[in-house]
Formats: structure tokens, sequence, C-alpha cells
């Protein structure tokens, strides 16, 4: 049996609502029918009741992991398009937190624990790569005239580090604050995220 004010399931002996308070008037005899037509009327009524409490949602990892990586790439194609543009791509960690932790909690709908350290790896390793390929469209740039692939560009990063032609302070500077700005980022949407 079911209270017609707020739609709560009560035992079939209730006089009074446990949530809400509403005098029970149908009888435990009464037809299945009626039973079912007054659980569908007090349905559409619940959530106008002030006693209405939503049901909890369930999370949905898979998809809640594919928003995520969504977020990812689009926070890392940020981070390269910025410092093409000349900007300062760190900026664009802010981007790549909000985005990763706000895909997975509009397809997984819940954020788990689980989904707390999908996010947090995501968000670890997403600047690694995009820095990584950055400097490898600059180094393919650079070197066009050698008619060299991007992927032997981004193979070179390594090399050019090892002999300086790639300042060694300049890529863990740029690249521990894109790193800055993501924690900023992932700090600021995570919390608001459980607080909510």
């Amino acid at each position: 049996m079911y209270c017609k004010n707020c739609g709560t399931s009560l035992a079939d002996d209730a006089k009074v609502c446990d949530l809400c308070g509403s005098p029970i008037t149908s009888s435990p005899d009464s037809n299945t029918s009626t039973t079912s037509q007054n659980y569908t009327s007090a349905n559409t009524e619940t959530e106008k009741s002030p006693y209405y409490v939503q049901p909890p949602q369930k999370e949905n990892l898979l998809l809640g992991t594919l928003g995520a990586i969504i977020g990812a790439i689009i926070g890392g194609a940020s981070i390269i398009l910025f410092s093409r543009m000349g900007y300062v791509a760190a900026i664009s960690g802010l981007l790549l937190a909000f985005c990763t932790a706000k895909g997975y909690s509009l397809l997984g709908k819940v954020v788990s624990k689980k989904g707390f350290f999908i996010i947090i790896i995501l968000i670890l390793v997403t600047p690694y790569i995009a820095n990584q390929i950055d400097w490898a469209i600059l180094i393919y740039q650079t070197y066009s005239d050698f008619d060299i692939t991007f992927g032997e560009a981004y193979s070179l990063i390594g090399d050019f580090l090892d002999e300086g032609i790639i300042e060694k302070s300049l890529y863990i500077r740029e690249l521990l604050m894109i790193y800055l700005f993501a924690a900023i980022g992932a700090i600021g949407t995570l919390k608001n995220m459980f607080s909510d």
C-alpha cells in the first residue's frame, strides 16, 4: 500500500504515513486496481510534496569514464591550442580539470570513489600527453624542411631534451604550471561536486 499524499510505500496495516503523517484511508482489502490507481496519482504528486525525497541515482561507471575521457580530450586540446596561439597553456589546466570532472558527472550521473580516482588519473595523465604533443608540433614545424613525420618529431623530444636543444628548465616549468592550474581546477570542481 502507498500513501496518497507522498507515495511512500507503507505496511498494509498502516493508519498514518510514516513519512508525511497523512492519515491512510484505503484499507489493505481494497482491490489491486484501486491501489494501483492511488499509487499512480500519488506518484504524479510526489515531487510537489514537501516530504518528497528524490530516490538516489546509480552511478554508471562506463559512461562516466567515457565522459571523463571526452572532457580530458577537450582539456588536452585546449592546452595545445592555447600554446600554439602563444598564450600561457597553463591556464587551460583549469579547463582540463573542469571538463574531465563534469564529463564524468554528466554521463556517470553520480561520482563515487572509483569515479573520483578515474577523474584524478585523467587529470594527471592528460597534461603530460598534451605537453608532449605540443612540443612534437613545435619540432615538426621547425624541422619541416627535413621531411620528418609527426611521429618522428614526437620521438625526438627526449633526444632534444638530453642534447639541450629543448631547455629542460623551460620544459619542466611549462609542465608544472599546467599541473598547478589543473590541480587548482580539480580541487574547486570536485569540491563543488561533492558538496552538492
